[in-house]
């Protein structure tokens, strides 16, 4: 039959057999037909791809559920896989593999109610029985010519666990005759990915793989002149080195078993050299870092046995093993406080690895551990310079370790680097999605910041290259300053003294980093140089204008805000008064308070116009209605004229957990109001401790937080907001995650600890086992895991420390009442 013709043959059965209707993308409206699957057969590559993409999504989508799509093209993909004729066999192979995967991570108790009519991991009903007929369909796979499609077979057959007696045994069998050593250590992971599932053949299996966890001995070598088919079999038995793998199957077969001899196997293979690749020089050998990593995270639990492989790798002669040693002592401490003592020495010694690489790696980890490396703050500091270090990426590890330790030796190369537009130095510490070993932190803001006493050098490189820099880059910039400043830094009079300067870009950039500065009206003797700056309000910091309010913050002159609320012929500033919109207007009020009474009848008229707005949605807020309520609230100092419009719209907020208009910004404002008006107090903290408790409920720390922040403003009553708190310390995330993390309650529990020691009795003991723990309770496995737990066990002392004084104090005026 040729070509064209059996692919007419086989579009008419996927026409017949396949219903398309169920093969459609979940992402967008397109709905497939049968030449999705006969492009499999292309024999131009790309088309497969993308056919395979295709029918990847409809059949996964992200690979986390199982369409209806994927039971109907499932017989065709295993037809596929089988065709040697087609070019993307072992890829195919991999889509399935995805599929299997996702129906096997299912659910299979009922969803938890708060989860009802949301997204979940969902299962086609159809799929597990086309799943079952798929299985013999792949068996034969196990015995095909490319080692691609042989590997991909075992891995997807391992998701099979309906057969997985007869397929532990099936994967044994093959292992014996296997050549290639890369699908010998697929069969091995095959066999304890199903071991997991098997019944008759458990103990046999597990018997089996823990065999591999040794080496096969060669035997003694027959005479090939006295029994030639001896000395081949001989030859050619495979001899596969499969200890890691094995350990790695043992671990998934037995998760919660922790045996210290897989720490020993792992050590005995990655301390001795890999098996030599053809073609590959004796000199060069090692086990590359991934495979090291990879090897040491299956050790799991077992901290002495990965402390032990730990130091065994960090004290290799080959770079290598030291490279891998690095990245599993950075990965240990990231985890458990006690391995930094047990590691950090050795890590430091590595600071002088003949390889510049290790080197650059062991000043980075030093760095990872801030403060608990400062006794090697020598060894960094001999990394400073080129003389000394030829490295370039290894100096700045050394200065970004050194500020981390906040030894000033860094100061000086900092001032230099802030000079290089390619630093390595971001200008912000890394967001959420840096939060890896692949990421690198090193950023200006937090290495600038400790170094208040030495302003005098660094201030000239920074504002220089604020000059240059971007919007963004410009707010970090403008925060290192103004943090420097609340520190105690002399930073004013310098900018003060750059005002001056002739040259506006200079200028401009020392008004915006004094407007970061306090107190108000600290330029107010430069009252005339920053009014020929002036321009229109602005969101950001314009580069070439000081809006009305940054003029009024460095002044103390309200007349350009004042000029929002005239007509241009009323107004000192024509210019300024013209361009306003009512968005600018209505923060000139808020600013101005009662300066802006004559201009009551505008925030009064909007806010109006506000609550009469219907919003398309239930949830949606009327346009701008809280910043006009404030804005009225401000320039009145009138509750009763904004309290019935706030009572309206935050009503239903503790019976409909996300229907609030608006979200919580209507209820802070509330909260702030209330404050001034108190016959609404307590109605008003009924309400807030209702819809705190209903977002809690709901797992919302987001709401939760910003609610009990107001609710604690308000009332000042420890008992009304220690429950919640409670609640939030344990639902919150660590630091470093999307805020508020833990750190947002713990520091509001220490404003109460510090009002009321007795209140915050209750949640103690689990903060104090927050201080006992080893295992650090972040995140893990990234480079600023230290950074986050210290700043978590930072705040959790904030609040015993708080506790612990109010509780002395309180005790002494009880001694000082009882002599009286």
């Amino acid at each position: 039959m040729s070509s064209k013709s059996a692919g007419a043959e086989r579009m008419a059965r996927f026409a017949a057999e396949v219903d398309w209707s169920k093969v459609t993308s979940p992402y967008h409206a397109q709905r497939y037909g049968p030449e999705v699957l006969e492009q499999l057969w292309a024999p131009d590559r790309a088309t497969a791809e993308d056919a395979l993409v295709d029918l990847h999504h409809a059949s996964c989508g992200d690979g986390s559920l199982v369409l209806a799509a994927a039971a109907e093209v499932l017989p065709f993909l295993v037809e596929a896989a089988r065709d040697q004729a087609v070019t993307v066999r072992a890829e195919i192979m991999e889509t399935v593999t995805v599929v299997a995967r996702a129906g096997n991570a299912a659910p299979t108790e009922g969803v938890d109610p708060i989860l009802k009519g949301r997204w979940w991991r969902t299962v086609a009903p159809a799929w597990p029985a086309a799943w079952e007929r798929a299985t013999d369909p792949l068996l034969p796979l196990l015995d095909d010519d490319d080692r691609d499609v042989r590997a991909a077979a075992a891995t997807v057959l391992a998701q099979a666990a309906h057969r997985a007696d007869e397929l532990t045994a099936r994967f044994r069998d093959r292992f014996e005759s296997e050549q290639d050593p890369w699908v010998a250590e697929t069969l091995v992971l095959a066999v304890g990915e199903l071991a997991r599932h098997t019944v008759e053949r458990r103990e046999e299996a597990l018997a089996w793989l823990r065999q591999r966890m040794t080496v096969e001995e060669e035997g003694e070598e027959p005479d090939v002149e006295e029994d030639v088919d001896a000395w081949l079999e001989w030859f050619e038995k495979p001899r596969h080195d499969v200890r890691l793998q094995a350990v790695a199957a043992l671990r998934r077969a037995l998760p919660e078993h922790v045996d210290p001899s897989y720490a020993r196997t792992t050590a005995e293979t990655l301390l001795t050299s890999p098996p030599l690749v053809a073609g590959s020089s004796e000199v060069y050998r090692s086990w590359p870092v991934g495979v090291i990593v990879d090897a040491d995270r299956q050790l799991g639990d077992d901290l002495p046995g990965r402390l032990a492989l730990a130091l065994g790798l960090l004290r290799h002669d080959g770079a290598g093993q030291r490279e891998g040693g690095l990245r599993v002592a950075a990965s240990l401490m990231s985890r458990w406080r006690s391995a930094v003592p047990e590691l950090l020495p050795a890590v430091a010694e590595s600071t002088d690895d003949p390889n510049p690489g290790n080197r650059a790696s062991a000043l980075r980890v030093l760095a990872m551990c801030g403060a608990a490396a400062r006794p090697w703050a020598d060894r960094a500091a001999a990394h400073l310079t080129e003389d000394e270090e030829p490295h370039e990426p290894a100096r700045r590890y050394a200065v970004w370790a050194l500020s981390r330790m906040g030894d000033e030796r860094c100061v000086v190369p900092l001032a230099r680097l802030l000079t290089v537009r390619g630093s390595g130095f971001a200008d912000w510490p890394p967001v959420l999605s840096g939060r890896s070993w692949e990421k690198d932190d090193r950023n200006f803001s937090e290495a600038l910041a400790p170094f208040t006493a030495h302003t005098d050098t660094l201030l000239g490189p920074l504002l220089a290259r604020t000059r240059t820099a971007s919007t963004t880059e410009r707010g970090a910039y403008h925060g290192i300053i103004g943090r420097w400043h609340h520190d105690g830094a002399p930073v004013v009079p310098r900018l003060l003294e750059l005002l001056e300067s002739p040259d506006p870009d200079e200028a401009l950039t020392a008004a915006h980093a004094l407007s970061r500065t306090g107190p108000r009206a600290v330029a107010a003797d430069r009252r005339t140089r920053l009014r020929e700056l002036l321009g229109p309000p602005e969101f950001w910091a314009d580069s070439a204008r000081v809006d009305p309010f940054r003029f009024r913050f460095l002044t103390g002159d309200d007349e350009p805000v004042l000029a929002l609320l005239c007509s241009p012929e009323e107004s000192g500033y024509p210019e300024l008064s013209a361009g306003a919109d009512d968005g600018a207007r209505i923060r000139a009020c808020i600013a101005l308070g009662p300066l802006a009474a004559p201009a009551a009848d505008l925030p009064r008229g909007l806010f109006r116009e506000a609550l009469r707005g219907r919003p398309d949605r239930r949830s949606d807020a009327p346009k701008d209605v809280v910043r006009r309520a404030r804005a009225l609230w401000r320039v009145t100092g009138d509750a009763e004229e904004v309290l019935p419009g706030l009572l309206e719209l935050t009503g239903c907020s503790a019976s409909e957990g996300y229907r609030t208009p608006g979200g919580v910004e209507p209820l802070c404002l509330l909260a702030e109001v209330a404050a001034t008006h108190p016959p609404v107090v307590e109605q008003v903290a009924r309400r807030l401790r209702a819809t705190a408790g209903e977002r809690l409920g709901h797992g919302n720390r987001f709401d939760a937080m910003e609610i009990v922040q107001g609710l604690w403003e308000l009332t000042g009553d420890p008992r009304q907001v220690v429950p919640a708190l409670t609640d939030l310390v344990r639902i919150c995330p660590p630091p470093g995650s999307a805020h508020p993390t833990v750190l947002e309650p713990l520091e509001l529990l220490a404003e109460v600890a510090a009002a009321d020691p007795a209140s915050v009795a209750p949640v103690t003991p689990a903060l104090r086992a927050l201080l006992d723990a080893d295992e650090r309770p972040v995140a893990h496995d990234h480079w600023r895991a230290v950074l986050e737990d210290d700043a978590l066990c930072a705040a959790v002392r904030a609040v015993l420390d708080a506790a612990a004084t109010g509780a002395g104090e309180d005790a002494g005026e009880d001694a000082r009442e009882g002599t009286v």
